[in-house]
């Protein structure tokens, strides 16, 4: 069910008052919340409707755990006929592979379900030969795309959670602008892209701690760009915690050099993806990645605690820090 509120009215110079309404909806595994600032509150909750169902539209379309998804379909039958926002998602996933030496690659999902059974059933990681049998079926040189076709090998499995969240928001806030309006912000679980500004100033974000989720790294300014943040906080496949979600798919175990990663970009979908690429790289070569590329900044927490951040990052440190 949808919560919603309208908050306060912002001054704009000379046009009409701009409401700010919010609506909050459990979409993508996670509450999205979309804040707009609008003249007109009844266009503003249609907008924002469309956007929500927008968002479902690309959750049922790219979910690994649908049965009535193409996603779940491709990885199950092994063929389905060509989807443009598949076509779009996996090609631009080609592309975050290609140029992350191989650190973010969508075939990692046999992996991922490899250390699910083995801690639920045997109750302890899957031994080294077992990870090197799955390895070998992966890689994402092997995912065959035709203009009519999309094939998988044998054996090989794909998951876009590292980048379907980010085209999801992508998409609502095209659904947005295509209703007129300029500004605002759509977060899905601390994933989000804004839209314009907020009364005149940038869209403030808060970077909490990925241990003390009561303390804040940094505030970001973002103002027409996207952020996302990949973290070894975020699901654990044991009790003790040693092996988290985001699987480094040329090793096969959990990437263990960093805390957390969170990416500034122009979209969500970049942010997303370079989230989780240089998350799996390292802090030496995933920075070095990001300082590489245009309109893309970082900010990096080490496993030893230590924040480090592109040259080009616009935050501010919080005061009691």
């Amino acid at each position: 069910m949808a919560a919603t509120n309208a908050l306060l009215l912002l001054a704009s110079c000379g046009r009409d008052p701009l409401s700010e309404i919010i609506e909050t909806r459990l979409q993508l595994g996670t509450t999205v919340t979309i804040t707009i600032l609008h003249a007109d509150e009844a266009l503003a909750r249609s907008a924002i409707g469309a956007a929500f169902n927008e968002i479902e539209r690309i959750e049922r379309l790219m979910s690994s755990y649908d049965e009535s998804s193409e996603i779940w379909r491709l990885n199950n039958v092994g063929v389905i006929d060509s989807d443009p926002d598949i076509v779009h998602v996996l090609e631009r996933a080609r592309h975050f592979y290609q140029i992350s030496d191989g650190a973010f690659d969508i075939t990692v999902q046999p992996l991922l379900e490899l250390f699910d059974v083995s801690f639920s059933q045997k109750g302890r990681s899957p031994s080294h030969s077992e990870i090197e049998d799955v390895l070998e079926k992966g890689g994402f040189d092997r995912i065959k795309i035709t203009d009519d076709r999309i094939y998988l090998p044998e054996g090989m499995k794909i998951t876009l959670g590292g980048i379907a969240k980010g085209y999801a928001i992508d998409c609502s806030v095209a659904v947005l602008q295509g209703r007129g309006v300029e500004h605002g912000l759509v977060n899905a679980g601390g994933d989000m892209r804004s839209i314009g500004s907020k009364g005149g100033m940038p869209w403030t974000v808060a970077l909490q701690s990925p241990r003390d989720r009561q303390d804040y790294i940094a505030v970001l300014l973002l103002e027409d760009s996207a952020v996302a943040t990949s973290g070894d906080y975020e699901r654990f496949f044991d009790p003790e915690k040693k092996f988290h979600h985001i699987i480094d798919p040329r090793t096969g175990y959990s990437a263990t050099e960093l805390m957390s990663v969170t990416i500034v970009a122009e979209t969500a979908l970049e942010a997303d993806a370079l989230a989780t690429a240089v998350f799996v790289s390292g802090a030496s070569q995933g920075m070095e990645l990001v300082e590489s590329l245009e309109n893309v900044e970082a900010l990096v927490i080490t496993a030893e605690g230590n924040v480090l951040t592109s040259t080009g990052l616009n935050y501010s440190v919080p005061d009691s820090r």
